[in-house]
């Protein structure tokens, strides 16, 4: 009988918040994929290692393809239920998958606020349009967003011009020594170039 599949949550990337379950699933696999960045958080050595460099397709025929005596790992920021790849995974293997869960950046990012955050809308939009923001501004309901590159400050601070008055906290690089956070207003908000890859929590003023 082949052994499960270990889909681990590494969190949010600080060996500080790094689950102790996760740490005990690594040390139990013989094999692990995942990103080098990834992979930095474990003791490594003795262990198979396959590289997880963005090409999907590739993670996935090595996982169909592999010695099934063995325990395989993979290694996903954040956990691996929130908008990471379990989804993928559960859609294209037909066996059985052992969840590791980890803390994602959302978590992180509404503690630092002190924000409780079991009232917002957590969503990322990575690859989706802006306009799916619409009915949560026209709730005027907290919001914890992932974002990339692709997102336009300008863009989202007018589209929030429409909906009141909020305060817009910009997290970046969360857990790790370089990180910041601002709160700016939407017309900030217009002023920036690039939000790059950050957490966004929106959160509608009083």
């Amino acid at each position: 009988m082949a052994n499960p599949i270990k889909v681990i949550g590494i969190g949010p990337g600080s060996p500080d918040y790094l689950l102790p379950a996760a740490v005990t699933a690594v040390a139990q696999c013989q094999v692990l994929v995942g990103s080098p960045r990834a992979m930095a958080l474990f003791d490594i050595q003795d262990k198979e290692i396959h590289s997880l460099n963005g090409n999907l397709e590739a993670a996935l025929q090595f996982l169909r393809n592999r010695d099934r005596s063995k325990t395989v790992g993979v290694l996903v920021s954040g956990d691996p239920g929130f908008y990471s790849l379990l989804s993928y995974l559960r859609r294209n293997l037909e066996e059985e998958l052992e969840v590791i869960p980890g803390l994602s950046s959302l978590q992180v990012a509404f503690a630092r606020l002190g924000l409780p955050w079991q009232d917002a809308c957590l969503l990322s939009l990575h690859g989706r349009p802006l306009a799916t923001l619409l009915p949560y501004l026209e709730e005027r309901k907290p919001m914890g967003l992932l974002i990339d590159s692709r997102m336009k400050a300008g863009e989202l601070a007018k589209l929030m011009g429409a909906y009141g008055s909020f305060r817009v906290h910009i997290c970046r690089n969360l857990t790790y020594p370089e990180e910041t956070i601002r709160t700016l207003t939407p017309e900030q908000l217009a002023e920036e170039s690039n939000l790059g890859n950050a957490v966004v929590v929106i959160i509608p003023d009083d």
